[in-house]
């Protein structure tokens, strides 16, 4: 579920919802609160749209028994770890095409459709790289998605 932003509809707030089956690693319900901007529009014609460019921030966060919010006090000092074990910061970088839904596929309650791919990391990542620049990858503190948006 989203909301445009601003009298350009350049910005957008977005609440997703993910979840990870067992067979692909352990059950993971996840969460994500998203602000994304398209600073840049190069129009095609009058049925669509491509932003190619769209820096993000999101925080996401995993509901699961065995993470928490904050590391045990008990077992480590508070301070100890700076993060939280279920919640995470990420940076993402996107691009889009955004259609005139009615010019393509006539009247419908949908008014745009978009699709979008996705490079994000969060904090841990981008830690663990600059902590380990010769051993660590660029490439391996990014993940990519690609998705499909209805506007309504």
């Amino acid at each position: 579920a989203g909301y445009s932003l601003f009298k350009n509809n350049r910005g957008s707030l977005d609440i997703t919802y993910g979840f990870v089956p067992e067979s692909k690693g352990g059950e993971l319900h996840i969460a994500a609160h998203k602000f994304a901007y398209r600073p840049f529009e190069i129009k095609v014609k009058d049925w669509a749209k491509i932003y190619p460019l769209n820096p993000g921030v999101f925080i996401s966060y995993t509901f699961d028994y065995a993470l928490s919010f904050n590391f045990n006090t008990v077992q480590y000092e508070k301070g100890y770890y700076y993060w939280s074990e279920a919640a995470r910061p990420h940076l993402s970088f996107s691009n889009e095409i955004e259609f005139d839904a009615k010019k393509i596929v006539g009247d419908s309650r949908i008014k745009k459709l978009s699709l979008y791919t996705e490079f994000n990391t969060n904090d841990y990542y981008i830690v663990n790289y600059l902590q380990n620049v010769s051993s660590i990858g660029i490439d391996e503190i990014f993940m990519f998605g690609i998705g499909l948006k209805a506007k309504c």
